[in-house]
């Protein structure tokens, strides 16, 4: 491991980025993450990993180079610094804010480039950054392009990459000049399944070639409190074989975790009230309900993106999941992980708002690592071995979430669940239309002047 380029990941989450990287055998000495959840799990499914988490110490705007040298690593040993500032205030999906506090956090991510001096860094972000009207990315690339050959902003499809999305992201690559090699981009790999086939791209898994081995949730009980159960199918695509590590991906170089592959995790149920049950049993694939605009998935073709919602400082929300191809739920937070590529081992919070977003605001592990191939190949990288002593991670970073989880089952909750999606309607523009998906009482619920009832309609 000692031999594989070191990476500092900033913003990292619970891990997206830093896993791909690892994948394409870098190794991520250090993330920084201010939200303590993703951090906390982020440093559980990473061990190697030493996360800088919560604000006392995943701050960015205070992280130095004396800071990673307190962490017990050396400045000047740091090959790449990767990170995707969170992007609220760019985001095409939510309400694009050229005021909102968390952008100038770009211009922060340059000033620790600048600071540590690596031979390059790697930026991601919501495809919005690119048309925003904020001066902050502006801001960033001029201070970085005194030292660094830049390639980007440019934004690459998922699906291109083996990811079976609707997913793009913006990606701004950057390369110490005094080196003189020329940065770019990775050319596709794969093409969309609706497409005609190519000679030379693979074909991109379809959502449903993604998720149909994971277990029917509907059919066990204790999900409705737990969120783990045995498999009880075999894995069907070697998509799947790949996520449930049946079968070696020759592109995977991260370091194996030791887990339990017979079990599969993360599989809390939703339980919808009857309005929206109906309305969901009426939705062909490719449909969207017209009250919460969810939108049942086509099983031939990619998925919608898996979105994230927002945190508590933020109000709380839960962006909208895609419907199940065949059963009339939503996804469950699994075969959102799945659907964004991360392997079965990953791990993430068992409460559905928390695990769901978590999994939405990563990059998408094989985006990630396609990235990370190419930046091998420009330098002229060697392969490095692959690690066969699994790592094992510290049961008591989670134990905790796990047993609070199953506490507070179906019969214990009696607060809905809202799920927002900014749209312009009736109520006028910005203003979000809420529907409530999951269990919960009847009681209505105030919100912004309005009342969001439990069969999901607004008064």
């Amino acid at each position: 491991m000692q031999s594989r380029p070191s990476v500092i990941d900033l913003y990292s989450g619970v891990g997206g980025l830093s896993l791909g990287l690892e994948q394409a055998g870098f190794r991520v000495v250090v993330g920084v993450e201010i939200e303590y959840l993703s951090g906390r799990y982020a440093q559980y499914n990473l061990p190697d990993t030493h996360v800088l988490y919560g604000e006392e110490t995943g701050d960015v705007r205070q992280f130095t180079r004396e800071h990673f040298r307190q962490a017990g690593h050396d400045p000047n040993d740091v090959f790449l610094i990767a990170g995707g500032p969170p992007c609220q205030g760019f985001s095409l999906a939510g309400r694009r804010r050229s005021d909102d506090p968390l952008n100038d956090l770009v211009v922060e991510f340059a000033r620790v480039v600048l600071e540590f001096h690596p031979s390059a860094f790697l930026m991601e972000n919501v495809p919005g950054l690119r048309t925003s009207d904020s001066p902050m990315l502006g801001r960033a690339l001029k201070a970085l392009e005194s030292e660094y050959s830049i390639a980007g902003p440019q934004t690459l499809r998922a699906w291109e990459f083996g990811v079976p999305q609707m997913r793009q992201r913006l990606f701004v690559l950057g390369i110490d000049k005094h080196l003189g090699l020329s940065p770019s981009f990775p050319p596709p790999t794969h093409y969309r399944p609706t497409d005609p086939p190519s000679l030379l791209l693979s074909r991109c898994p379809t959502c449903w070639e993604a998720i149909s081995d994971i277990p029917h949730v509907d059919d066990f009980p204790e999900l409705l409190s737990g969120d783990r159960v045995p498999y009880d199918r075999a894995p069907q695509s070697d998509y799947q074989r790949w996520m449930r590590g049946v079968l070696h991906d020759p592109q995977d170089l991260a370091r194996p975790v030791d887990w339990d592959r017979s079990v599969c995790t993360n599989l809390r149920r939703t339980q919808h009230g009857p309005s929206l049950l109906a309305r969901f049993e009426k939705l062909n694939f490719g449909e969207s309900d017209d009250g919460s605009r969810i939108r049942r998935l086509v099983p031939d073709d990619l998925s919608t993106t898996i979105r994230a919602g927002t945190t508590k400082s933020r109000g709380a929300w839960s962006a909208p999941r895609p419907l199940h191809p065949y059963q009339h739920r939503v996804l469950t937070t699994r075969e959102c992980a799945r659907i964004q590529g991360f392997p079965d081992w990953f791990f993430v919070h068992p409460a559905k708002w928390h695990g769901n977003r978590m999994v939405g605001n990563a990059v998408p592990p094989p985006l990630a690592s396609a990235m990370g191939w190419h930046i091998r190949r420009i330098f002229g990288l060697p392969t490095p071995g692959a690690v066969s002593q699994p790592a094992f991670r510290d049961d008591r970073l989670v134990s905790d979430d796990i047993a609070i989880a199953r506490n507070s089952g179906y019969e214990k909750r009696r607060v809905s669940q809202l799920v927002v999606s900014w749209t312009t309607r009736a109520t006028g523009p910005g203003v979000a239309s809420v529907s409530t998906v999951t269990e919960g009482s009847e009681t209505a619920t105030t919100f912004r002047g309005g009342t969001a009832k439990g069969d999901g309609s607004i008064q």
